[in-house]
């Protein structure tokens, strides 16, 4: 093998290596640290509809004010609780994730392109649970984003873990 050909197929190596590390990244990356389990009482704050929304913005304006509150021994949104709920907690590339599951784009939920996102799903006696705060997207400690039924509705910080 000529010394160019050695160097070319290298470098077609440390490419290959690159971008391999790379869209490991992109994947869900799972976290079962305590630091990443919801906790607390969060407020709707707001919503907004994606292109793939099933429910009326007169029935998302009904949300605006309930409390989601997230604990180890039960979930609760509204007059609906999961007792013992179990979470499953990853972490996304957040353009790849939003744009694949929802054809949105970071800049749609006023985030950064590179910026990673915490994303939660509760099980409950082993099923997703369907409720608002089911499955939320958080975006930092004090936000995050509850999508249900093609909603999206803003979560806020109303009250600390207890």
């Amino acid at each position: 093998m000529s010394h160019a050909a050695f160097r070319g197929t290298g470098r077609a190596a440390i490419l290959a290596a690159t971008l391999l590390a790379a869209g490991c990244q992109l994947g869900p990356r799972p976290v079962a640290d305590d630091w990443a389990q919801p906790r607390g009482d969060w407020q709707v704050v707001a919503h907004r509809a994606s292109d793939r929304a099933a429910m009326s913005p007169v029935d998302a304006q009904r949300h605006i004010g309930s409390v989601v509150r997230f604990g180890p021994g039960a979930v609760t949104s509204g007059a609906d609780t999961c007792a013992k709920p179990s979470y499953i907690v990853n972490l996304v590339y957040a353009e790849r994730y939003l744009y694949r599951q929802y054809g949105l784009h970071t800049r749609d939920l006023g985030l950064y392109r590179h910026q990673d996102v915490r994303v939660t799903e509760v099980f409950c006696e082993g099923r997703k649970w369907p409720r608002l705060g089911g499955h939320v997207v958080w975006v930092d400690a004090e936000r995050g984003y509850a999508v249900r039924d093609g909603m999206w509705f803003e979560l806020r910080r109303a009250a600390p873990p207890s």
